[in-house]
């Protein structure tokens, strides 16, 4: 049994018991109302941006007669709007209802992706940008206001996986996508005779030709054709970074911390870069690297995200700071598009290396926080005055996370 007491200034109730079988159905109830809806926004929403690295595959630079670094920089655009947006964003949200602002930013969105069938990629991503931006930090905060803070990495984790299977789909989307032909007339997997059928079939609509047998040596070409292996070699580490994901935040909320999960998912990512960068891997080894990258850094994002959110009291500080960071990483995208240089392919040293040099920053800079969090703690037990020294009751009650009664979560 578990008793809740709502006892601000101006709400003063009756503590609330509820048995811990019941907090389960209500928790349940709850995450069938929310996690599933907000997985499939987005999935659509990561699905577009992914597909950005298949289209490439497929010759995407050519047909749209891209030269030098645009493609580097039509990445890179997207981001910039990306950022600015998603502080702005979580404002609002906030004074108006999430069901008005969160659609409209997703009918947006749709209709920015049909125009841009039409316009140049050049010109338009960073307005895709500007409607996508406010999803990820909204949809973090939204979910601050439903569940505790020891049951919140797990959900933003589940929610997360959304993004993890739209990269594992686009490989296979892309890989279907690409086998598939226009026209009868421009078919590879039929043979002359079979083409000039289908075509003579439709034209005359004589509706009881015999179905001819495909060219199976076309089909088995298909399966040899490097870049449709490459779709499908695309899909088992966004499948392993769920995996990787949905443990980490799990065991995160079950221990009460993030710091050390964090430290660990930074390790895992740095193995991965280093097995990607040394010169004698085999390509097997190169790809178990890029799994452990996967797993690594898409294990770290929702709990350096809850992380933040956890140890920020009052709606707008804890809305825009969670915009902040999401956005601070996410202008991590505009630099991040140009040190892949096609120069550099196909070992991208200077990437890699990069990304292992930020990751050792990060644990380091995690370490520290970990550090000052924790002594903030026994600050707060031991010497609570301090904290509450020249401050009304009014005062005290809108100190927010400086509140001595407000625990740090390491």
């Amino acid at each position: 049994m578990t008793t809740y007491s709502n006892n601000s200034n101006d709400n003063k109730e009756e503590p609330t018991e509820i048995s811990n079988a019941e907090e389960r159905r209500l928790l349940r109830k709850i995450d069938i109302r929310i996690i599933p809806l907000f997985i499939l926004l987005y999935t659509l929403c990561y699905l577009d941006r992914v597909n950005i690295g298949n289209a490439k595959l497929a010759h995407l630079e050519h047909d749209l007669n891209l030269t030098g670094n645009e493609y580097n920089w039509s990445l890179g655009i997207f981001f910039v709007t990306y950022v600015f947006f998603e502080v702005p964003s979580n404002i609002i949200l906030i004074k108006i209802k999430p069901s008005i602002w969160i659609s409209s930013l997703m009918v947006g969105w749709g209709v920015v992706m049909i125009v841009m069938a039409f316009v140049s990629i050049k010109y338009f991503s960073s307005n895709c940008g500007f409607f996508e931006a406010g999803l990820l930090p909204g949809v973090i905060f939204y979910f601050t206001k439903w569940y505790k803070r020891s049951e919140q990495t797990y959900r933003v984790g589940l929610f997360y996986t959304g993004c993890l299977m739209a990269g594992a789909f686009s490989g296979f989307l892309a890989y279907a996508i690409m086998g598939m032909d226009d026209f009868p007339e421009t078919t590879t997997w039929l043979t002359e005779d079979e083409r000039k059928i289908v075509i003579d079939r439709l034209q005359n609509d004589l509706g009881d030709i015999t179905a001819t047998d495909l060219d199976k040596y076309q089909i088995y070409e298909a399966f040899k054709d490097w870049v449709l292996i490459s779709q499908l070699l695309s899909v088992p580490p966004f499948i392993l970074g769920c995996f990787a994901t949905i443990i980490i935040s799990i065991l995160s909320d079950r221990s009460g911390v993030r710091g050390p999960y964090l430290i660990c998912s930074s390790l895992i990512a740095i193995v991965g870069y280093v097995l990607l960068v040394i010169p004698t891997s085999s390509i097997a080894i190169k790809y178990i690297g890029l799994c452990f990258v996967c797993m690594g850094l898409f294990s770290f994002i929702p709990v350096s995200i809850i992380w933040l959110a956890n140890n920020l009291a009052g709606n707008l500080k804890r809305a825009v700071g969670s915009a902040i960071m999401i956005a601070s990483g996410n202008a991590a995208g505009v630099v991040g598009s140009q040190l892949y240089q096609p120069q550099d392919a196909p070992a991208y040293k200077f990437g890699h290396i990069t990304a292992i040099l930020l990751l050792l920053f990060t644990i380091i800079l995690t370490i520290v926080q970990y550090c000052l969090l924790n002594r903030a703690n026994k600050l707060k037990i031991k010497y609570p005055e301090r904290f509450l020294k020249g401050k009304s009751k009014e005062e005290a009650v809108v100190l927010g996370d400086k509140h001595p009664s407000f625990v740090y979560r390491l």
